[in-house]
């Protein structure tokens, strides 16, 4: 049974690495088109190298996201595994999970700097032309960050 239970939840700590590792090299190509594209002298051209160079810095985001998810659940549910020992050196304070709380905290604090980006993005992909749907990420952001508001203002009262 414990070896079941083992297998059950290295999948998606397994899975998650993957997934990081396809955005990272999603996020390597995108910087790669936009600094060609910078380097030769694209920049303010329809091509837009800008704009490459901050949908990589969302993949990117997005992959250090499934990072986090991984280790995280790696701390959580594999504490004495030899991944978690070997992880735990190189591992920042941070980035420590002692609970589900925790874990979410640190997901949901990555996932608004990844949001923000997003919106910029967003921003220059529209060129001025704006409608309604524009005004969900914001909101997302705006109702994320009070939501972490409100779990750290609970964490200090108790």
């Amino acid at each position: 049974m414990k070896l079941y239970y083992k297998i059950v939840v290295a999948l998606p700590i397994i899975f998650s690495q993957l997934i990081a590792l396809i955005f990272i090299g999603i996020g390597i190509y995108y910087s790669s088109k936009g600094a060609l594209g910078v380097f030769s002298g694209e920049v303010g051209t329809a091509s837009y190298p800008g704009l490459k160079l901050l949908h990589a810095l969302d993949m990117f985001l997005f992959g250090f996201l499934f990072i986090v998810f991984s280790l995280g659940f790696s701390q959580l549910f594999l504490p004495e595994s030899k991944l978690s020992n070997a992880l735990e050196g190189i591992t920042p304070n941070w980035l420590q999970v002692e609970n589900f709380t925790e874990l979410k905290l640190i997901l949901w604090e990555t996932l608004l700097t990844t949001l923000v980006v997003m919106f910029v993005e967003q921003i220059f992909k529209n060129e001025g032309h704006y409608n309604w749907q524009m005004a969900l990420i914001p909101v997302s952001i705006f109702l994320i960050s009070l939501s972490i508001f409100f779990i750290r203002k609970g964490e200090t009262k108790i």
